[in-house]
């Protein structure tokens, strides 16, 4: 049977799980990232997990694509709900398996997610300035020239001296989800080529348009693994997990930054409307849940987590894709579904009402 009648008709995960892992075996890690070997993984779907050549019982442990431990042991698992080519679906559980590494090397940078929920202000200085950054990542990545990236790290520290808090989370977030997805971008490098150049043309075309920069979470994927592109061509970013320099801190005087504030004014009326934009596409989720209103939880319940991929705050309202993490009566659950959540603080929930 071909992958693809795999996919659509049966999801055999022991087919795919075979062919990812036979795809990851002729990585070359210590390329991708010195130091970085391969883990144990699993893929799952609504019913079934199948991890380490077996078929397992299917746990709440299995939630979202992200690195979990395991019966004692750091894996990768991801839920396989499209069709991916083989190359692909490697290098995003590569992608997880590099997040097990930051657990296990003991990285200290991981961003506080649910408060940056609240307290990430979608300024248009701010978002102007990054995009004007952006269109100098690219310029390095189509060839390096120091005097670009001195532009950049001038501009970045302008940013962390006038936007301390956003800045912080953007970088937190470069450091932890950029680092993994410039090793997705290096494994695909290795597996096919074409999807590799998908991935870069991907990256330049949405980086410099305003309206990719919502959620701020998703857009630091591709800074992140631009930086560390344009970090590593310059010699200044070190994968030695001791020495290495965190994303943030690497930042020029800021006295060349006066060229980077004038292209970066010229387009606060463009993220300005994008921040508009959305802002209301958000408000839209909110009242169409509303006006559907079914209800699936009743506060009060402690929130533990929300899917903070994509995840959205608005007033006293919350958005979660995929599943919901609360607390009830001592024990964590898990609601699965997309929801829209209602709170009556930034820890309790007061209803929750099913999104789509």
């Amino acid at each position: 049977m071909s992958i693809e009648a795999a996919w659509k008709y049966h999801m055999d995960l022991e087919l795919l799980y075979r062919q990812v892992k036979e795809a990851v075996s002729t990585l070359d890690f210590n390329k991708i990232w010195p130091g970085f070997e391969p883990l144990k993984f699993a893929l799952y779907d609504n019913e079934k997990c199948f991890f380490d050549g077996q078929y397992i019982e299917k746990t709440d442990a299995f939630c979202a694509n992200t690195s979990i431990n395991f019966q004692g042991e750091q894996i990768a698992i991801w839920m396989a709900q499209e069709e991916l080519k083989i190359p692909v679906l490697a290098s995003k559980l590569v992608h997880e398996m590099f997040h097990g590494y930051q657990t296990l090397k003991g990285w200290d940078c991981w961003p506080d997610e649910m408060e940056a929920l609240y307290r990430y202000k979608y300024d248009a200085g701010n978002l102007s300035l990054k995009l004007g950054e952006n269109e100098l990542l690219i310029s390095l990545l189509e060839s390096f020239d120091g005097d670009v990236l001195k532009r950049l790290l001038s501009s970045r520290k302008y940013r962390r001296d006038n936007f301390g808090y956003e800045f912080s989370y953007e970088t937190k977030v470069e450091e932890i989800e950029g680092t993994a997805n410039y090793v997705e971008w290096q494994v695909l490098k290795q597996l096919d080529s074409e999807e590799a150049d998908r991935l870069t043309a991907e990256m330049s075309k949405v980086m410099t348009t305003p309206e990719h920069l919502f959620p701020i979470r998703i857009s630091c994927y591709f800074t992140g693994a631009l930086m560390i592109n344009a970090l590593v061509g310059a010699g200044v970013y070190s994968f030695d997990t001791a020495k290495r320099p965190v994303i943030g801190d690497i930042l020029d005087d800021g006295r060349l930054c006066a060229a980077g504030l004038r292209s970066g004014g010229l387009r606060i009326g463009e993220v300005t409307e994008a921040i508009n934009a959305f802002n209301g596409k958000t408000r839209e989720i909110i009242e169409a849940a509303l006006e559907r209103n079914e209800i699936v939880l009743n506060g009060p319940l402690e929130l533990v987590y929300v899917n903070i991929y994509n995840a959205r705050h608005l007033g006293g309202f919350l958005t979660s894709t995929y599943f919901l993490a609360y607390r009830e009566e001592n024990e964590n659950k898990t609601a699965a579904g997309d929801f829209v959540i209602l709170m009556r603080d930034e820890k309790t929930i007061d209803k929750v009402y099913l999104w789509q």
